[in-house]
């Protein structure tokens, strides 16, 4: 029961900090605020990564991996922005592309990459 209450406290917290960056990436980033969900699924990728080779106490990590980063990443959005363009005949479809391969291919790249730093941290 601990294991499910700190995964989900660590979830709040993680959907809470995606919503912040999701609600401020217009005023800040302008028109590259359309590749803050890309980014944000890097990010988490990338503290996963490091996560998942650092020795850690099993409620630190239970907070962090399936709580803050699971929290923090989202995969549904990249299904629903596909899902979109594919009902629009001209849409934006390069942009698609590009953001598919950079969270799924990318992510797994930045996911190996958190992996060295973490074990660099030991």
């Amino acid at each position: 029961m601990a294991e499910i209450m700190l995964t989900g406290l660590g979830a709040m917290c993680g959907s809470l900090i995606r919503f912040g960056l999701l609600t401020v990436a217009p005023r800040w980033f302008g028109k590259l605020a359309d590749l803050m969900v890309v980014c944000i699924n890097l990010l988490a990728a990338l503290g996963m990564g490091i996560v998942v080779v650092l020795i850690l106490p099993d409620w630190l990590h239970t907070i962090l991996a399936p709580g803050i980063l699971g929290g923090l990443s989202t995969f549904s959005a990249p299904i629903v922005d596909i899902a979109d363009a594919i009902q629009k005949p001209h849409g934006p479809h390069q942009m698609l592309v590009f953001k598919t391969i950079m969270t799924f291919i990318g992510g797994l790249i930045i996911f190996w990459l958190g992996m060295q730093i973490g074990q660099n941290l030991l």
